[in-house]
């Protein structure tokens, strides 16, 4: 009896499909991460590839894929080449439209921060304008005091002089929000890139894991 439950314990525990052909493991085999493969399947994998089908750890001479006791006996009958064939096109169309779920909400970021670099351009512009009415307008209250300085009474001055004043602290504090604004943006224009390069990147990985390269 103890050794019958020991037996199911094993059997329980052994991998159950592969993740190149999703067949019933055969002659198993497994990476660093412990994804399981036939020998066969990942032997042809490794021809065209150098890195675990699930993870993308590496698999070298220096780190090769291990051999693990247990799995399908090979006296039970093979998928045949037709369904092994099938089975790779349809875990390869499932890898493909996660990537491309992944490619599109990347795709949204970008648009998204696309959108937030022209509100930062038009909050930029929208700054910008009132600078310079505020300089002409300091420009302006600045000729009656040169043109006619003896007409001015020193209360006057006084008032003239706290709204120039005002008015520099102002546009340096405006000045201060642009250059911000100006970081910012060109924070947001370089994550821009790196999500452009991200999606060039995926894009390349979809095409090179086509059937044809199996």
């Amino acid at each position: 009896m103890a050794q019958t439950v020991q037996n199911v314990t094993l059997s329980l525990t052994l991998p159950i499909t592969c993740h190149i052909c999703l067949g019933k493991v055969r002659q198993p085999v497994v990476c660093t991460n412990n994804h399981v493969f036939c020998s066969i399947c990942i032997d042809l994998w490794l021809k065209n590839n150098s890195q675990c089908p699930a993870c993308r750890v590496p698999i070298t001479p220096e780190n090769p894929c291990k051999e693990i006791i247990g799995g399908t006996s090979e006296s039970e009958p093979m998928l045949s080449h037709t369904v092994r064939k099938h089975l790779r096109k349809t875990r390869l169309e499932l890898l493909h439209r996660e990537y491309e779920d992944e490619i599109d909400c990347l795709q949204k970021e970008v648009e998204e921060l696309k959108s937030k670099n022209l509100s930062l351009e038009s909050q930029i512009k929208t700054i910008l304008d009132p600078l310079a009415l505020m300089q002409g307008s300091q420009n302006e209250d600045k000729h009656p005091l040169a043109d006619n300085p003896s007409k001015m009474d020193p209360d006057s001055l006084v008032e003239w002089k706290k709204k120039l004043r005002t008015a520099n602290e102002i546009y340096e504090k405006v000045k201060d929000d642009v250059d911000k604004l100006k970081e910012a943006n060109k924070k947001l224009k370089l994550e821009n890139g790196g999500l452009l390069r991200e999606n060039l990147r995926l894009k390349a990985e979809v095409d090179n894991r086509s059937p044809q390269n199996l």
